[in-house]
Parts: C-alpha cells; sequence; structure tokens
C-alpha cells in the first residue's frame, strides 16, 4: 500500500506529464514483460541514488509476483518506472 507522501509525490509527477505517458504509467500491469522492460531501462541508467531506489523497487515488484500480490506488484513496478524518468 502506497503511503499519503508515496500517493501524494505520484499525483504531483503524474499531473505534470503529458497524458499519453500518464497512462502509460497508471496502464502497466504487473508482468513478467513489464518488469523486464523497467529493469532494462534501470541497467541503462547511471550509477546513484535514482538507480539504487529503481533497483530495489523492480526487486520488491518481481518477489510480488512471484508470490501472486499483483496490487502491490503494481505499486514498486510505478516506483521503479517513475525512478527511470
Amino acid at each position: 500500500m502506497m503511503t499519503k507522501l508515496t500517493f501524494a509525490v505520484v499525483i504531483t509527477v503524474l499531473s505534470t506529464m503529458p497524458s499519453a505517458q500518464a497512462q502509460q504509467l497508471q496502464a502497466r500491469e504487473c508482468n513478467a514483460s513489464n518488469i523486464a522492460f523497467v529493469a532494462e531501462a534501470i541497467a541503462k541508467m547511471p550509477e546513484g541514488k535514482q538507480k539504487k531506489t529503481a533497483s530495489d523497487e523492480i526487486s520488491a515488484a518481481s518477489e510480488k509476483l512471484a508470490t501472486g500480490q499483483t496490487d502491490e506488484c503494481k505499486d514498486h513496478l510505478l516506483k521503479a518506472s517513475l525512478q527511470t524518468k
């Protein structure tokens, strides 16, 4: 479950993005293909705090997918995706 602060950050980011890009982030399903896509983007990021956060979030998304916790997986996948922007 997202905290109020995380939710506020996501809303702020989404409200400043072009609508097509925001819809893409909102609509991203948690599946192996989408996790791999975001993981590939993370691999291309320069080393630093943002990459570390994205890596932690994509790992959490993978773990949640493996245990069938799709809502939690979506949350982590979204957080990882936002770090790659």
